[in-house]
């Protein structure tokens, strides 16, 4: 099956898959879950967002945030602007005192789990907040983009009217808090929990030479290919 385009490729992926399914087809599938982490620039949330399209599915990534927090007893504004920030240096103390409330690091890492595993029930697409980790052993196709640094930078460059520099400096600050956060927050739980580990991973894509629209049938045949049913868009509404 082959074609250059990618929307016909994933029509066609999608209703040869749902036609293998026979009687199965008419039972109510498992979720079909797929978490998600990204580079900064490496066009990771554009990915997501066509490949929850594309499937009919929820894309979950601040959501996650809000529902940890409502876990949490705290405000989703306030845990926001810690967001990127919160776990990659902070102790238990000074994460208290920042969100000037009786919770602590503990107790959103707490309500972090509970939220993801909540929002792993129904279909889905979990966009970062550590979901490759804590759905590790449940059903669900892990996914990872990563970018070189340059080429990430230049994107980010483009679309945010940066010099070169800057745009470069920012992409090394955000993936470095994003690896130092999930570090922090997860090493207690998991013996490996680094981004750059691959085999927390079920498939990994180099975007510096696939665009978002090629990335997504990738990770279709890899979803399939797992063993993952993909039933039509009408099957999963």
């Amino acid at each position: 099956m082959t074609t250059k385009d990618p929307h016909a490729f994933i029509k066609a992926l999608i209703a040869v898959d749902g036609a293998n399914a026979g009687p199965k087809s008419r039972q109510k599938p498992s979720p079909l879950i797929v978490t998600l982490s990204r580079d900064y620039g490496a066009g990771g949330d554009e990915i997501a967002a066509l490949l929850a399209q594309q499937l009919s599915v929820p894309l979950h990534n601040r959501e996650i945030l809000e529902l940890a927090a409502q876990k949490a007893g705290v405000d989703p504004l306030r845990l926001a602007e810690l967001d990127d920030y919160r776990a990659s240096s902070v102790s238990n103390f000074i994460f208290s005192a920042l969100m000037g409330s009786g919770c602590n690091l503990e107790t959103y890492r707490r309500s972090l789990f509970e939220a993801v595993i909540e929002l792993a029930q129904n279909d889905g697409i979990l966009v970062g907040r550590g979901a490759h980790l804590i759905l590790s052993g449940k059903r669900t196709f892990r996914v990872r983009i990563v970018g070189s640094r340059m080429i990430c930078a230049k994107r980010i460059a483009d679309e945010m009217g940066l010099p070169l520099d800057a745009a470069e400096r920012k992409v090394y600050e955000i993936n470095n808090k994003r690896h130092k956060s999930i570090e922090n927050l997860f090493k207690d739980s998991y013996e490996h929990c680094s981004l750059n580990y691959a085999k927390n991973f079920d498939l990994i894509i180099n975007t510096d030479r696939i665009s978002a629209e090629k990335a997504v049938p990738i990770i279709l045949l890899g979803i399939q290919q797992a063993g993952f049913t993909l039933n039509k868009p009408s099957e999963r509404a």
